[in-house]
């Protein structure tokens, strides 16, 4: 979920309802946080850790693969386009509309950003992505830029979710493969254009991004038709881990080129990596594995982590106006990175059971109440 879906029944050609995944729900709250501790570092440095603190912002990429895994799990055949942009409209809009107008007090007066309303109209709308200036695509709820990516990705899902399923697994890889290699060589372009625009185009833009979903996708597909992959979690986990230790600590010291090359790369391999955890985890709960990931309290965790997702950037910049960053790179500053979660969590968790699951619910029953006779709305999305 991403974060913005929750993955809980699916369908497989020839067959019927599969399992909860669970797992993948207690993992949308580890990639909230991630991103969490990247903002955090605006406010204060811990040691060590303070070296691998752009391994958090790669949290988005991990929602944006397990946004298209999770939609296209949980397709139903007869599902149609209407009710699915209805159900993703209930699902993000609301929640995203609130936190936007929690965010504009501390945005544009506290930090005295200049406030102009086309771009914040663009935030509410979910368009402001496609605009190539941060002042645009940071507008409103500077954390909302990545909905707007997730917009364009629901609007194409319907079109393309039947194709994908009709594909095989080898067509499916081979797909992948060239959106890789295409990825890999707009990347190393991008290094000629100007920063704004090769800043944008490598981490805001939905075409950019479109890639990562479509994983996500193929990755589901192939799943329903009964391939496996043959690793575990964890060690798809340490994998993650030790490709951003390579990524940090050593591939700087390799002579050039490569260093080029490894930032080239990495962005066809990191949503790689997020992907054999997304489907290790699947996996998991396929074969009715009792794990951490599908605990009560992570479940919960996950349920919370769009909230957590959109608020907690409000938060820790609130804090910097309030009292100032921390000056100092110290240990004891991981008190204020922990207490600061805990904010954040409780926050996430009001904002989940007092506005954005009844709001959602009253807008799904607006459908239902809607649509004489329609079927079962997909629980998952």
């Amino acid at each position: 979920m991403s974060l913005l879906v929750g993955p809980r029944s699916g369908w497989e050609p020839g067959g019927g309802p599969v399992s909860r995944l669970d797992s993948l729900t207690g993992l949308r709250f580890f990639a909230a946080w991630l991103v969490l501790q990247h903002h955090f570092t605006n406010f204060a440095l811990i040691p060590v850790l303070q070296r691998y603190t752009g391994f958090g912002a790669t949290g988005v990429t991990f929602f944006f693969v397990l946004s298209g895994f999770v939609l296209t799990w949980s397709f139903v055949p007869s599902d149609t386009a209407p009710r699915f942009y209805w159900r993703r409209f209930a699902r993000i809009w609301p929640l995203h509309a609130l936190t936007t107008l929690l965010a504009l007090p501390v945005f544009y007066t506290w930090r005295d950003v200049p406030f102009e309303w086309g771009p914040v109209l663009l935030s509410f709308a979910l368009l402001h992505a496609w605009v190539p200036t941060a002042t645009t695509y940071f507008a409103g709820n500077p954390a909302s830029w990545s909905l707007s990516c997730e917009m364009f990705f629901y609007a194409i899902h319907p079109l393309l979710i039947r194709r994908v399923l009709r594909r095989s697994v080898a067509a499916l890889g081979g797909v992948m493969l060239a959106v890789g290699v295409a990825t890999v060589v707009v990347a190393d372009l991008a290094i000629d254009w100007p920063d704004r625009i090769a800043g944008w185009l490598l981490y805001i833009s939905p075409l950019f991004r479109i890639g990562e979903f479509f994983l996500g996708m193929a990755l589901a597909a192939a799943l329903k038709r009964g391939w496996r992959i043959p690793v575990a979690v964890i060690p798809a986990a340490a994998l993650t881990g030790a490709w951003f230790v390579f990524y940090y600590d050593i591939a700087h010291r390799l002579p050039a080129p490569w260093p080029i090359w490894v930032a080239d790369a990495s962005y066809a391999v990191l949503p790689v990596l997020y992907g054999l955890v997304i489907a290790a985890a699947a996996q998991l709960d396929l074969a009715g594995a009792a794990t951490f990931l599908r605990s009560r309290a992570m479940v919960r965790l996950g349920e919370w982590s769009f909230a957590l997702y959109l608020v907690h950037a409000t938060v820790i910049y609130a804090l910097v106006e309030l009292i100032g960053a921390r000056s100092s790179v110290a240990y004891s500053n991981i008190l204020w990175l922990g207490g600061i979660s805990v904010v954040c969590v409780a926050i996430s968790a009001a904002l989940y059971g007092l506005f954005e699951r009844p709001v959602e619910s009253w807008l799904r029953g607006m459908q239902k109440r809607t649509v004489a006779g329609a079927s079962p709305v997909p629980a998952a999305d």
